[in-house]
């Protein structure tokens, strides 16, 4: 009884949102909006999506570069530490139960 409840009341709660006559303004005036927007076609799309992509990629490359550089700059100088991890440490930590 619980489930039908839920859908008896959602489907009341959208009936009275659509019905309220100031969120119906709404839905209308926002459909008419939708309509005027000019989209861009498939094929700017399928271009535009290819330079966010790639401009991503290049950038995560660009600061796995940095960071690597920084680390053989600056490890031996002994500013960064980072202990090594032997092969009965990394057992232990694939072991463990999260």
């Amino acid at each position: 009884t619980v489930p039908l409840l839920l859908i008896l009341g959602s489907i009341w709660f959208a009936w009275r949102v659509v019905n309220v006559p100031a969120f119906a303004d709404f839905l209308i005036a926002t459909e008419g909006e939708m309509n005027k927007v000019s989209w861009s076609t498939q094929k700017k799309l399928i271009q535009d999506t290819i330079v966010v992509l790639s401009t991503v990629f290049l950038m995560s490359v660009f600061l796995f570069v940095v960071d690597y550089g920084w680390k053989l700059i600056l490890q031996p100088l002994g500013v960064l530490h980072i202990p090594k991890v032997s092969q009965e440490q990394q057992k232990q930590i694939e072991q463990k139960k999260w």
